[in-house]
């Protein structure tokens, strides 16, 4: 079932109690693969009452008992999701969810209003889609997360400090206003991916915009590190906004300068692939020799970059 049906049937449904159990089962995450039954009746103090409410929780399908209900109960990511809404829903950040804007691979991103009536972007990280072993290898910073929810959870928390710092410094993306567990609140924002666009007036100002807010970036103490056409979007303006931002690295880090060097050489494929640009102004050749240490030319040459 989609999240806009438990936000609709069963988040009212719920008591304190309810989410009383859930925080348990989330605080146990990464000690117990499932958590036994005395373990949450103990921990919450509610005693036998809480086997009536664990109950209802895996009727509602916000838990499950993957090796039966006398072993216990896990977490899923609708209980996730609950609690997620359950604490910005309390501090006032969202009053109301909406359809969604976007699915990917690894996130969900959702319309939303706050009470002021500010519309809102909502983005739920859905690790596990994709197969942990190949996230594990691509995120190294959340290699040791124990479970897919942990590893969204700290990649929400992740992209958040990144978006935090970016905007403080004037860089495209996204303005944040708050983040919970696996979610991520920021203002709406619209946009059709690069890679998606079949014209596109002036490409190399696209570039150009690129670059600069690479650099600005970099400057700012982030380095994206999976940068490519399908996270930078254009705006109706014809501005760009550059989303994606879990797996950023500060620039000492020891692959920084490699990641920012990829990034650059497949953006430069891509435009010279897809917009036959095969010259660019003096300008973007600087923005590249800035970002990647040295001269366009011997840059370009490693990347086969033979002229026109």
């Amino acid at each position: 079932m989609s999240l806009e049906y438990y936000v609709r049937n069963i988040f009212k449904k719920l008591k304190d109690d309810h989410f009383k159990i859930l925080g348990i089962m989330e605080s146990n995450l990464t000690r117990y693969e499932i958590v036994p039954p005395d373990v949450i009746r103990r921990q919450s103090g509610l005693g036998e009452k809480a086997d009536k409410i664990l109950s209802k929780l895996h009727e509602y399908k916000l838990i499950w008992a993957p090796r039966g209900l006398e072993h216990g109960y896990s977490l899923n990511y609708h209980g996730l999701d609950i609690l997620a809404l359950k604490f910005l829903v309390d501090r006032d950040v969202v009053e109301s969810l909406g359809k969604p804007l976007g699915v990917g691979k690894e996130a969900d991103v959702y319309d939303a209003l706050s009470p002021k009536g500010e519309r809102l972007a909502v983005k739920f990280y859905r690790i596990g889609r994709t197969s942990f072993r190949g996230y594990e290898r691509a995120r190294t910073s959340i290699a040791d997360a124990h479970t897919y929810m942990v590893a969204s959870i700290r990649s929400a928390a992740r992209e958040y400090q990144a978006l935090r710092r970016l905007h403080r410094h004037g860089i495209a993306v996204p303005r944040p206003i708050h983040r919970n567990r696996h979610v991520i609140v920021t203002e709406i924002f619209q946009g059709i991916e690069l890679a998606q666009l079949q014209y596109l007036p002036d490409p190399e100002n696209i570039l150009r915009q690129i670059l600069e807010n690479m650099l600005k970036a970099v400057k700012a103490g982030v380095v994206h590190s999976d940068l490519s056409a399908y996270n930078v979007l254009v705006t109706p303006s014809g501005d760009i906004l550059i989303i994606d931002w879990p797996q950023w690295v500060p620039p000492s880090h020891p692959m920084a300068s490699n990641y920012i060097r990829r990034d650059v050489g497949n953006l430069l494929k891509f435009f010279r692939r897809k917009w036959d640009i095969r010259e660019l102004p003096g300008d973007c050749v600087g923005l590249v020799e800035d970002l990647v240490g040295e001269t366009f030319n011997n840059f370009t040459t490693k990347l086969g970059w033979k002229g026109a």
